[in-house]
Protein backbone atom coordinates (compact mmCIF):
# COMPACT_ATOMS: atom_id res chain seq x y z
CA UNK A 1 0.00 0.00 0.00
CA UNK A 2 2.76 2.59 0.97
CA UNK A 3 4.98 1.59 -2.56
CA UNK A 4 1.62 2.68 -4.32
CA UNK A 5 0.85 5.96 -2.69
CA UNK A 6 4.84 6.78 -2.68
CA UNK A 7 4.32 6.20 -6.67
CA UNK A 8 0.97 8.61 -6.82
CA UNK A 9 2.80 10.95 -5.19
CA UNK A 10 6.13 11.06 -7.05
CA UNK A 11 3.92 11.37 -10.09
CA UNK A 12 1.23 14.12 -8.67
CA UNK A 13 4.69 16.09 -7.72
CA UNK A 14 6.37 15.83 -11.26
CA UNK A 15 3.15 16.72 -12.70
CA UNK A 16 3.18 19.92 -10.47
CA UNK A 17 6.21 20.66 -11.23
CA UNK A 18 5.87 20.40 -15.08
CA UNK A 19 3.15 22.82 -14.66
CA UNK A 20 4.94 25.33 -12.63
CA UNK A 21 7.72 25.30 -14.70
CA UNK A 22 4.98 26.16 -18.04
CA UNK A 23 3.62 29.21 -16.28
CA UNK A 24 4.98 32.82 -16.37
CA UNK A 25 6.94 34.84 -14.26
CA UNK A 26 3.51 37.01 -13.53
CA UNK A 27 1.82 33.31 -12.75
CA UNK A 28 4.94 31.82 -11.11
CA UNK A 29 5.00 35.04 -8.79
CA UNK A 30 1.43 34.84 -7.76
CA UNK A 31 1.50 31.28 -7.12
CA UNK A 32 4.78 32.25 -4.60
CA UNK A 33 1.92 34.96 -2.88
CA UNK A 34 -0.62 32.47 -2.74
CA UNK A 35 1.69 30.29 -0.96
CA UNK A 36 3.50 32.38 1.17
CA UNK A 37 -0.10 34.07 2.18
CA UNK A 38 -2.35 31.02 1.75
CA UNK A 39 -4.11 32.39 4.88
CA UNK A 40 -4.94 35.57 3.29
CA UNK A 41 -7.74 36.53 1.09
CA UNK A 42 -7.96 37.66 -1.75
CA UNK A 43 -8.68 41.24 -0.93
CA UNK A 44 -5.97 41.07 1.79
CA UNK A 45 -3.13 40.18 -0.98
CA UNK A 46 -4.27 43.40 -3.11
CA UNK A 47 -4.24 45.14 0.28
CA UNK A 48 -1.07 44.04 0.30
CA UNK A 49 -0.09 44.58 -2.90
CA UNK A 50 -1.03 47.85 -2.71
CA UNK A 51 0.67 48.96 0.54
CA UNK A 52 3.72 47.66 -1.17
CA UNK A 53 3.47 49.98 -4.38
CA UNK A 54 3.31 52.73 -1.85
CA UNK A 55 6.36 52.25 -0.17
CA UNK A 56 7.81 51.96 -3.34
CA UNK A 57 6.85 55.29 -4.12
CA UNK A 58 7.63 56.75 -1.21
CA UNK A 59 11.08 55.55 -1.56
CA UNK A 60 11.68 56.69 -4.94
CA UNK A 61 10.38 60.21 -3.77
CA UNK A 62 12.80 60.12 -0.95
CA UNK A 63 15.76 59.30 -3.40
CA UNK A 64 15.23 62.13 -6.01
CA UNK A 65 14.40 64.49 -2.99
CA UNK A 66 17.97 63.48 -1.82
CA UNK A 67 16.71 61.93 1.61
CA UNK A 68 18.51 59.01 2.01
CA UNK A 69 21.85 57.50 4.14
CA UNK A 70 24.67 56.50 2.75
CA UNK A 71 26.82 53.77 3.95
CA UNK A 72 30.40 52.64 3.57
CA UNK A 73 32.32 50.01 5.10
CA UNK A 74 32.61 51.25 8.21
CA UNK A 75 29.01 51.82 8.93
CA UNK A 76 27.42 49.34 6.92
CA UNK A 77 28.11 46.15 9.40
CA UNK A 78 25.93 48.16 11.65
CA UNK A 79 23.19 48.59 9.08
CA UNK A 80 23.20 44.76 8.84
CA UNK A 81 22.84 43.95 12.23
CA UNK A 82 19.89 46.59 12.75
CA UNK A 83 18.15 44.87 9.32
CA UNK A 84 18.56 41.43 11.05
CA UNK A 85 17.51 42.25 14.34
CA UNK A 86 14.08 44.12 12.86
CA UNK A 87 13.53 40.64 11.17
CA UNK A 88 13.97 38.34 13.50
CA UNK A 89 11.24 40.65 15.86
CA UNK A 90 9.01 40.75 12.99
CA UNK A 91 9.42 37.26 12.79
CA UNK A 92 8.54 36.44 16.47
CA UNK A 93 5.88 38.99 16.21
CA UNK A 94 4.34 37.04 13.48
CA UNK A 95 4.52 33.77 14.83
CA UNK A 96 3.00 34.63 18.06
Amino acid sequence: MSQTTNSINVKLINSLAQIILSLTDEEQQLLAQKIQYRSLSSEELQKKQEALQRDIALGAEQLQKGEYTEYNDSTLPNLLETIKMRGKQRLQQEQS
